[in-house]
């Protein structure tokens, strides 16, 4: 992979912990060791930040990781290093504590865009699903959030995320998303089918599949994954993505640790290669975290619904690279 690269993506977890208890989430079974629920320090956000821009871009950064970010009281100021180095500043959150003061101030701060994930199409599915009762007041602080941006003229962006809970009632659900969140918050959504994270889960009939698996494209990608915690004491962990997520892979599946090493030694090293060189041969089998995962199939029906003109399979939302293409280059 060229050292020219131009990183177009870095999702730099801001903390590792997280107030909900999915059940589709790795983060509740098995969960996560204490070890990945740390919080990153300012210091350690910044050097990190300054070893990527402007050598090698000026990246949007995802401040979430596999975290709930909000639990950071001064994500704000995470945010305006971001926006210090120039960049674009991302997050994914279950949205709970978004309300009040602190979604004011993290607006203020000049956060780009905001995706809010609400699994569960009714308030009862959504507690099924995420183990809370917070629909409503999760529906509530997106309305809330729209018109202080509307009336602050902030030009931050507000969007939700959905699953699909039943691969046989597609349609149902949609419908369902629609008529009770998305049209009722105003957000731009996406509707997906379910993941299996790195092969953690067997999700049945929400299960993913095909004949042949291909590389997914993210070892080659100009992006990078960096957790809050890490192995053996060691902070700021790269991980090829954000689907190695909890036992027993995400700790099998570090590249590196910028608490010991530098970018370059992390994304050109030992085993960042070896694991392109795997994909390049498709010897998925051949790594363990690699080898169960469902994002191997080339299933361009997962996002289901949208309405977003501009979305597509294989982008991450704001960036303009396709996976694919990266597996066509690279491949």
């Amino acid at each position: 992979m060229s050292e020219n690269i131009q990183l177009k993506r870095v999702v730099l977890e801001v903390i590792g912990s997280c107030n909900y208890t999915c059940k589709m989430c790795p983060q509740t079974n098995p969960g996560r060791g204490s070890e990945w629920k740390r919080k990153m320090s300012l210091n350690q956000f910044e050097e990190i930040l300054s070893q990527i821009v402007p050598k090698y871009g000026h990246p949007q950064i995802n401040l979430e990781g596999s975290g709930e970010p909000t639990l950071a009281k001064d994500l704000y100021k995470y945010v305006e290093l971001v926006k210090k180095y120039d960049c674009k500043a991302y997050i994914y959150t279950n949205g709970a504590n978004l309300h009040g003061s602190y979604m004011k101030q993290l607006i203020d701060s000049g956060i780009d865009f905001i995706r809010v994930s609400v699994i569960g199409y009714n308030p009862i599915i959504y507690y099924e699903w995420m183990n809370c009762h917070n629909f409503s007041s999760v529906l509530n602080n997106v309305i809330r959030m729209q018109d202080y941006i509307q009336q602050s003229g902030s030009e931050t962006e507000v969007s939700s995320y959905h699953l699909i809970t039943d691969n046989r009632r597609v349609d149902q659900e949609i419908q369902e998303y629609q008529n009770n969140f998305i049209n009722r918050a105003q957000t731009k959504a996406y509707i997906w089918k379910m993941h299996n994270w790195s092969g953690n889960y067997a999700t049945g009939i929400n299960s993913r599949s095909g004949d042949k698996r291909v590389s997914c494209g993210r070892p080659f990608s100009p992006e990078l994954t960096v957790r809050a915690g890490g192995n053996s004491g060691q902070t700021g962990a790269v991980t090829p993505c954000c689907q190695t997520l909890g036992p027993p892979n995400e700790s099998k599946s570090v590249l590196g640790h910028f608490s010991e090493q530098s970018f370059e030694e992390i994304f050109w090293g030992k085993k960042y290669n070896e694991l392109r060189k795997a994909h390049e041969e498709k010897r998925f089998d051949d790594i363990e975290y690699c080898k169960n995962c469902d994002f191997l199939y080339d299933n361009p029906e997962v996002l289901v619904w949208t309405n977003d003109k501009e979305a597509k399979t294989y982008h991450m939302l704001g960036t303009d690279f396709s996976l694919r293409d990266n597996i066509i280059a690279s491949c």
